[in-house]
């Protein structure tokens, strides 16, 4: 992807968009084996590693979406219709 972004369309804004997709993706784990334990005793058994591992996952989707979003044509918005 990122030969795509960087020497086909020439693009540098998306590749943000797709580190940050990776270091969300590598702190998800590290949440889930590292915090757990520490999640689970400080906050009395009601939040665990998985929890804040599945909010990463989602928030490094959402930027992965964000990141299509930004690399494609934006003419879907054009509203012409001949009469």
């Amino acid at each position: 992807m990122s030969y795509i972004v960087l020497c086909i369309l020439n693009e540098r804004h998306p590749m943000v968009y797709y580190f940050l997709a990776v270091l969300l993706f590598v702190l998800s784990p590290l949440a889930f084996f590292l915090l757990g334990r520490v999640l689970c005793t400080a906050s009395h058994q009601k939040v665990d590693g998985s929890f804040l591992a599945t909010v990463l996952e989602t928030a490094a989707v959402g930027v992965l979406y964000l990141a299509c979003k930004s690399i494609t044509e934006e003419s879907w918005d054009d509203e012409y219709y001949p009469s």
